[in-house]
């Protein structure tokens, strides 16, 4: 109910008249006076005008009224809109163990020096990653272009599959006197045949039991 509709309330039961008998005074409907005290209908000025002079008020009320009301109105605070903030979240130990169990965390290793160069998120997906045993994968970078015949250059990140099995012409990582290598592998009874893939008289025929077999490269990645 607004203050208008309240004060006409007051005013005609301070006169002491019904809604009828003032409904008769302004020569208005008892229904319209009873939808304004109620606030359902909005008065006009001119209604509002007989009315208050029928219940003997001064019709400066309207107007001092119509000026509170307004007043009230643009005091009213202006909601500000909220603003939407981003924060940098860092994943807590807690929440890194639970990745634990879908993500693996690889450390990429120079091929030559061993020197851990980066990292590889993978998931884990029916307890494999990318189909093998996620225990028995590493990650290389090629240290140099000796084998770029074969389509593994200076830069590229190699998947290797740990194995010491040997399957004829197929790329291995290994270690001979210290030093890690990416060969082109074939086996000669006791002797290990080791190729750039580049030409024949470049191989290199070594016993086996003087090189370690890392593992068996399954995957070469490069950047455009």
């Amino acid at each position: 109910m607004n203050r208008m509709a309240i004060k006409i309330k007051e005013a005609r039961i301070k006169a002491g008249l019904s809604e009828k008998e003032l409904a008769k005074k302004c020569g208005l409907s008892v229904n319209y006076i009873i939808q304004i005290e109620s606030g359902k209908k909005i008065i006009n000025e001119k209604a509002a005008d007989n009315i208050l002079n029928s219940l003997g008020e001064k019709v400066e009320m309207l107007e001092d009224l119509s000026a509170k009301e307004e007043k009230e109105i643009v005091a009213k605070p202006v909601k500000k809109p909220t603003q939407t903030v981003n924060y940098a979240i860092n994943p807590s130990p807690q929440w890194e163990s639970a990745l634990a169990g879908v993500l693996k965390k690889y450390a990429i290793v120079d091929c030559y020096t061993d020197k851990v160069i980066g990292y590889k998120e993978l998931p884990i997906i029916g307890k494999k990653v990318e189909g093998h045993n996620p225990d028995r994968l590493l990650f290389v970078q090629a240290s140099n272009n000796e084998m770029e015949s074969l389509r593994v250059k200076r830069g590229d990140v190699v998947t290797v599959m740990m194995t010491s099995e040997v399957e004829n012409n197929q790329l291995y990582v290994l270690e001979i006197s210290g030093k890690r290598i990416i060969r082109q592998l074939r086996r000669e009874n006791n002797k290990l045949r080791l190729s750039k893939g580049a030409i024949e008289f470049d191989d290199q025929l070594i016993d086996l039991k003087t090189a370690h077999i890392i593992g068996k490269c399954i995957k070469v990645e490069f950047d455009l």
